[in-house]
């Protein structure tokens, strides 16, 4: 099976110009079910559908939470998001539950202005062979977040939407997903659209920040709330998954929107035990500029930064330039090689600069890339020369003397 992370959760989109800074900082998605089931459709395991009622079918059951009800919630929730951030709210933030239709109509409300950035995402993923060029992204996107995202909360309006009704475990939890956010932006401020135009993967090291450390008070809160309840919280998630046709979706999209969930709660694990809050508050001022510097804490508390490489020079139309890095890298070549493999050769990544452009009508990426040495270089340009092999237009051309090397892909 191809490589990719084992997901949960994700974020309505601030598309930016690479597919790994895609992802605003807006909200928490139903994802872990999703991928979960549609993985095992594809292998033929039964052992996913959960047992007797769906966690849907009885949240509905449910009577709408009161005014008075989401308030008391909120308050409660808002105490032990403070007490396990050490962090207080500046102040109060309201909270809005929205059912279905309305919730999805507020959550896309602003989609359209992000098609450009999307249609840029789409030829990076087309021309690396992740998604077939008969694939609209812009629509397969639209359908992901409709149908997958529960919560947002959006640092420029300080809006925060939970999808649900009734004050089920699983919307209590995505409250603390979502409060957490609300109060990291009073103190840390998460509204930064200057990472978006930037080359290196700053906005997805910030993403995984954010989304780690949302993740990992939510999970504390959920836990608080005993086994049961717990138990009852995965069943409404699996039966988010089951209500929606995720059949049409390229199986990237779901890897590189939970990618930032499954990463950053174990990425904020790492920083915490090194320097508790201190390194944590330092990491909100100088987040990760590398995928590589989240996949391996170590990396980040090195502050390793990427190798400089030369932006190659191509002979269509540029559409953008930036940075592929480690996590995209082990997406691509998992897709022919090993597993392990892939991963192995991935790991072994120094830096790249990348640029998109247009042969006509296909979409093609030439990218420079460099591993951490002479002997991980040719490692990863053994890798890519075994991937292009499979490939309808690939090709890799070395430099010679264990320098970078240069990969040019073009969408068939």
């Amino acid at each position: 099976m191809p490589d990719h992370p084992d997901p949960p959760g994700a974020v309505p989109p601030r598309p930016a110009r690479w597919p790994l800074a895609l992802l605003g900082v807006l909200a928490v998605v139903a994802l872990v079910a999703s991928v979960v089931l549609v993985r095992g459709a594809s292998s033929g395991d039964e052992a996913l559908d959960p047992p007797g009622r769906s966690g849907s079918e009885e949240a509905a059951d449910q009577e709408p939470a009161t005014e008075e009800e989401i308030e008391a919630a909120v308050a409660e929730i808002s105490a032990f998001v403070e007490q396990e951030t050490g962090l207080s709210f500046v102040e109060p933030v309201t909270v809005e539950l929205a059912g279905e239709g309305e919730f999805q109509d507020r959550l896309l409300a602003d989609f359209d202005e992000d098609v450009e950035d999307l249609r840029t995402t789409e030829v990076v993923l087309e021309a690396l062979g992740l998604v077939d060029p008969e694939v609209d992204v812009v629509e397969a996107m639209r359908s992901l977040l409709g149908g997958g995202v529960v919560g947002f909360y959006d640092p420029e309006t300080d809006e925060l939407v939970v999808r649900g009704a009734a004050l089920t475990p699983y919307v209590r939890s995505t409250i603390a997903h979502e409060l957490v956010h609300a109060l990291d932006d009073q103190h840390h401020d998460l509204d930064r659209p200057e990472y978006d135009d930037r080359p290196d993967e700053i906005s997805f090291g910030f993403s995984a920040l954010v989304e780690g450390h949302a993740r990992r008070i939510e999970s504390a809160y959920l836990e608080s709330l005993g086994d049961e309840a717990m138990a009852d919280a995965l069943a409404e998630e699996l039966a988010i998954g089951t209500d929606i046709d995720f059949s049409g979706v390229p199986m990237v999209l779901f890897d590189l929107i939970s990618a930032p969930y499954v990463l950053g709660e174990p990425f904020v694990d790492a920083v915490l035990a090194d320097g508790g809050q201190e390194a944590l508050v330092a990491a909100f001022a100088d987040p990760p500029t590398t995928t590589e510097q989240v996949l391996d804490p170590d990396r980040y508390l090195a502050r390793e930064a990427a190798i400089d490489v030369p932006t190659p020079t191509v002979p269509g139309e540029p559409v953008d330039e930036g940075m592929i890095g480690q996590l995209l890298v082990r997406l691509v070549l998992g897709e022919e090689l090993d597993r392990d493999e892939a991963r192995a050769a991935a790991e072994g990544w120094g830096g790249d600069m990348a640029v998109a452009w247009r042969d006509g009508e296909r979409a093609c990426v030439t990218a420079t890339l460099v591993g951490d040495d002479v002997r991980e270089t040719e490692e990863l340009r053994q890798a890519f020369e075994r991937w292009a092999a499979a490939q309808p237009d690939a090709r890799v051309e070395p430099t010679g003397g264990g320098g970078p090397f240069t990969l040019v892909s073009c969408a068939a």
